[in-house]
């Protein structure tokens, strides 16, 4: 028995190496840590990038979940070269130099930070993309953060369908187009006049209809502001109808200091452009005569109406004014500048009108205008002074104009 125990004793395997070379190997290693990042370039970092996500689109806010609007921080800070040389768009010498460089930093929602990761997704998420999506993400917060606040401004949108063609304007775009000319909103919806539940016609029910719902979103908006406060400055974005525009840009007036944002085709909502050094032209025909029947024509997109159709609507021997430019065109209005001196010849001709024929007359205004020139003609019309304007709707398919809104 003693024998026995003499041999179990000598088999047994020491403490110190019952672990299997694996395992040894293992523990001995060096184990792949990413690289803490310091508290200043993090506080660095979301303040660069407003606490919002920088992939492109997103731009979540990273302290609220946006479900449950628990607070907390949803944030993730992504490597665009990764801090190791094996890992996403890592490389040999950038990696280890730029693990904590903030430059090679961007502020992501969980989501996306791992998105950018994901194997299959590294030819859409370049090194040269993602430093180029952190760097207007970043920008646009420097310049959003350093605006002074006497720049804020209330949006309006007025859209309608036209001609049954679905319209929309994004508020993104809207917003763009504020940053670009150093303004921002002062809430984060604005005022939306939507027509484009209204059924597009040409009956009188349409305009109506579409009269109603303008003076009822204006009244409420303009009375003391989405926030509660008084609007002293209102940035303006319209697409609808002509004779709308203009009903629109009559019962905002001209009280409140407003920037009339145009469209371009293929660009973006616009007002900063430079002028087009437009001229525009004035002519007068037949201003002798005794008629109370006065019509105005204002030429920019378009020629305007026919002979035929003047006389057809509003007789053969009445005083009829022109505006136009000498090559009319869709984009012929570029810029705050040429509406400007557009606004100044309108003002000049209306008054001109009511002192040579009566306040009492009534002018039929033809415009073959660019939206923004529409809202103008509204706007620079003075309640209860000026003489009473019908407005006409162009009739596309027939070449021709409609009757369609009695503005003053």
């Amino acid at each position: 028995m003693a024998r026995v125990k003499s041999l179990q004793k000598k088999t047994e395997i020491p403490s110190n190496v019952r672990r299997s070379p694996e395992k040894i190997k293992h523990k001995s290693s060096k184990k792949d840590t990413r690289p803490s990042i310091p508290p200043v370039t993090q506080l660095r970092l979301w303040t660069m990038a407003g606490g919002r996500c920088e992939f492109p689109g997103c731009n979540q806010s990273l302290l609220r979940d946006d479900l449950t609007l628990s607070e907390g921080n949803y944030a993730n800070i992504a490597h665009i070269i990764s801090w190791k040389s094996t890992g996403p768009r890592g490389d040999e010498k950038l990696s280890p130099l730029l693990a904590k460089d903030i430059s090679n930093l961007m502020l992501m929602c969980l989501k996306h930070g791992k998105l950018i990761d994901i194997k299959n997704n590294l030819p859409i998420y370049t090194v040269d993309y993602l430093r180029r999506c952190k760097n207007e993400h970043e920008k646009r917060i420097a310049i959003q953060t350093s605006i002074n606040l006497s720049y804020k401004t209330t949006v309006l949108r007025i859209q309608s369908n036209i001609r049954n063609r679905p319209v929309e304007i994004p508020y993104t775009d809207v917003c763009n187009a504020l940053i670009v000319a150093g303004r921002y909103p002062a809430d984060d919806k604005g005022v939306l006049i939507d027509l484009t539940n209204i059924d597009y016609s040409l009956e009188k029910s349409f305009w109506d209809t579409a009269i109603r719902k303008i003076d009822s979103e204006l009244q409420k908006a303009l009375t003391v502001g989405n926030d509660g406060q008084k609007i002293f400055h209102v940035s303006v974005f319209g697409v609808a109808p002509i004779p709308l525009l203009t009903y629109f840009g009559f019962k905002l007036g001209n009280l409140i200091e407003a920037d009339i944002y145009f469209k371009r085709r293929e660009k973006p909502w616009s007002i900063n452009s430079p002028p087009s050094k437009l001229q525009f032209i004035v002519e007068r025909n037949n201003t002798e005569s005794k008629s109370d029947q006065i019509a105005l024509i204002i030429g920019i997109s378009g020629g305007g109406p026919t002979k035929e159709e003047l006389e057809k609507h509003v007789g053969s021997d009445v005083p009829f004014y022109t505006v136009k430019i000498t090559e009319p065109g869709l984009d012929s209005v570029q810029s705050a500048e040429d509406l400007k001196n557009f606004r100044n010849i309108y003002r000049r001709i209306i008054t001109e009108i009511k002192e040579k024929h009566g306040k009492k007359c009534q002018i039929h205004l033809f415009g073959a205008i660019p939206t923004s020139v529409a809202i103008v003609c509204g706007r620079e019309v003075l309640h209860d002074v000026d003489p009473k304007i019908l407005v006409y709707e162009h009739v596309y398919e027939q070449n021709g104009y409609t009757p369609a809104i009695i503005i003053n």
